[in-house]
């Protein structure tokens, strides 16, 4: 069950990553040509 949670856990952890660069992507109105800042 440890293997089990590792996975949960890594797949909670990268579903924050993609909402945090999301949410940055939004702020920053999705603009690559502006740059965006991580």
């Amino acid at each position: 069950m440890r293997a089990v949670r590792r996975v949960a856990t890594v797949l909670t952890s990268t579903a924050a990553l993609i909402a945090a660069f999301a949410a940055e992507a939004a702020a920053v109105g999705i603009d690559l040509g502006g740059g965006l800042t991580l």
